[in-house]
């Protein structure tokens, strides 16, 4: 059965992008509609000021703002529309989360990102590819 709805975890990494393109790939060729994902982690608790607050707020606002319009732009290149979804929260949770919610039938993802905890809790790929309800292609 081809794939008809694929999710891409997206987050600017080098490994992300490589993820991004290979899931274009794969819409061109199974005419697919295709979803990006962006996980935006907690705002800090220990701040100072509200003020150091709002603007880690706002920086990550702007982040994430033009990952979605380079994403989008990316997609629009080669036809292919695209939905970019922010969500908060635990990457590997909420990306399995996601992809079961949507009836997605593919997960791509990048082999790392810019998750911080990667490297004491083991990768977000390995827990996603563990706990998604569909296959996962992880893009080194």
């Amino acid at each position: 059965m081809p794939f008809e709805r694929i999710l891409v975890a997206i987050d600017g990494s080098d490994a992300s992008n490589r993820a991004f393109t290979k899931a274009l790939e794969l819409v061109g060729v199974t005419n697919a509609e295709l979803t990006a994902l962006a996980i935006e982690g907690p705002l800090p608790a220990y701040a100072a000021t509200i003020g150091e607050v709002d603007e880690v707020k706002r920086e990550k606002d702007i982040f994430f703002g033009a990952l979605g319009a380079r994403a989008r732009e990316e997609a629009e290149e080669v036809g292919i529309e695209l939905e970019v979804v922010l969500r908060a929260g635990h990457a590997a949770e909420v990306i399995s989360h996601f992809a079961a919610a949507g009836g997605y039938d593919l997960v791509v993802l990048g082999h790392k990102g810019h998750f911080l905890h990667d490297h004491l809790l083991g990768s977000t790929a390995d827990r996603v590819a563990a706990h998604a309800p569909c296959p996962v292609m992880i893009v080194r």
